[in-house]
């Protein structure tokens, strides 16, 4: 099966420089979604430098990507429903196979062995599947490195016959869990960039976003150890943070890469066997 990437190109399109390269040379076609009237989910408007797309078009030296152009916003839609609509209509537009549906802050680990896991495992190809990785989230950059949790997330990153309810999630598919990794840039941006996230995100409505704030901005290298189970949906998933030293955020990368856990093999079995039950998929 082809591995099909899609990535969202919104008012953090910076970040696609990170991204990119890291799904470029092993996805078979990878595609740019673009709200044709530069509005975010919440109706905002952003700008692209006239820059970004000369840079894409000299990055592009194997002509994988194509852009997609389409109205995303729906003023009768809150921001998750505008998310679960764009990624429903991109996937239409990425052919049939893998449909891998990557944000602009999200850098794989190793790509290469995501794609091959994928196209190698034949169980899982014959029947609507999502497919979920783990991420390590970045939480904020300091002056001398970065702040982040190290105990993984799992998540949902697209599946092979898309149908999704809630951003990338399709309630109706079984989930199958992969021992690979990305890093989630997320909070880890300047303030102005957090606040432009946040009023955008598809859960906006579902903390106090302001106290929130306020909690993130007095984090530093001193306190940081102070913070303990403050995930703003579900307090527990995030039970402390961790500090990586780096200048700039290739530093951070290259560090962390050395620095990440081990999956545990043995949860990632657990969680699928659960999910084959769940669904009855015994093959």
């Amino acid at each position: 099966m082809k591995i099909n990437v899609g990535l969202l190109v919104s008012y953090d399109y910076e970040l696609l420089k990170h991204s990119l390269p890291t799904v470029y040379n092993d996805a078979d076609s990878i595609t740019l979604a673009i709200d044709e009237n530069l509005n975010t989910w919440s109706g905002e408007k952003f700008t692209i430098d006239a820059a970004f797309f000369e840079w894409l078009e000299q990055f592009d030296t194997k002509k994988k990507i194509k852009i997609y152009r389409e109205n995303f916003y729906d003023p009768n839609l809150n921001s998750i429903q505008n998310d679960t609509r764009e990624r429903n209509m991109l996937a239409k537009v990425m052919g049939e196979g893998w449909n891998i549906q990557v944000d602009a802050d999200e850098y794989f680990i190793d790509f290469k062995g995501f794609a091959e896991y994928l196209k190698n495992n034949k169980s899982i190809q014959n029947k609507p599947t999502q497919i979920c990785p783990f991420s390590i989230t970045l939480f904020k950059q300091l002056e001398d490195g970065i702040l982040y949790i190290k105990k993984p997330d799992t998540f949902t990153t697209g599946s092979n016959k898309p149908e999704y309810t809630s951003a990338r999630k399709s309630k109706k598919q079984m989930k199958h869990y992969v021992p690979f990794l990305l890093l989630h840039q997320s909070w880890a941006r300047s303030e102005e960039e957090l606040d432009k996230k946040l009023k955008n995100w598809g859960h906006n409505v579902d903390f106090d976003i302001k106290d929130y704030v306020e909690f993130w901005k007095n984090l530093n290298k001193d306190n940081y150890h102070t913070a303990v189970n403050f995930h703003p949906l579900s307090p527990t998933a995030w039970n402390k943070l961790d500090f990586c030293p780096g200048k700039t955020i290739e530093e951070v990368l290259e560090n962390l890469r050395k620095d990440i856990p081990e999956l545990d093999k043995s949860f990632i079995f657990k969680k699928n066997l659960g999910q084959r039950i769940k669904h009855f998929r015994f093959f």
